[in-house]
């Protein structure tokens, strides 16, 4: 298996994720080419794929904030795909972020999960993510 970061979106990195984000947030839009682009392009948004015999295994994204108080890192959007799932591709995406954010010299990662994420949940906590005690708000514009 290989973990790298998405640097060109092609028509089957597309198929990938509307495989992919149903399993993450069924519902949600699925994103388009131009999306991906937009996010590959970006330097504040990172794409991390696992890949094992031409097959996506799994994504996640690392976002890099700028913000008045230090620089931000948040991993967002972990899916591993349900026929590879306990193979240990969670564990490879998360560690790969890890390393890379080392290599930045970034100071911490965040990350949220819901608590209903059992097995994402025990994954961080074993990785070495604490959990914090602080509310998360959201306000839908829709």
């Amino acid at each position: 298996m290989k973990i790298y970061k998405l640097t060109l979106v092609t028509d089957v990195v597309v198929e990938a994720f509307a495989n992919l984000i149903p399993q993450l947030a069924p519902g949600c839009p699925l994103p388009t080419k131009e999306d991906l682009e937009a996010i590959v392009n970006s330097k504040h948004t990172l794409l991390f794929m696992a890949e094992e015999h031409n097959e996506f295994l799994g994504t996640m994204t690392l976002v890099l904030n700028k913000i008045p108080t230090g620089d931000k890192v948040w991993i967002e959007d972990v899916v591993v795909d349900k026929s590879a799932r306990g193979k240990g591709v969670g564990v490879k995406l998360i560690q790969y972020s890890i390393d890379y954010a080392k290599t930045k010299k970034l100071m911490s990662i965040n990350l949220t999960s819901s608590p209903d994420r059992v097995a994402a949940n025990q994954l961080y906590q074993k990785l070495g993510f604490i959990q914090r005690e602080t509310n998360v708000y959201r306000l839908t514009l829709k």
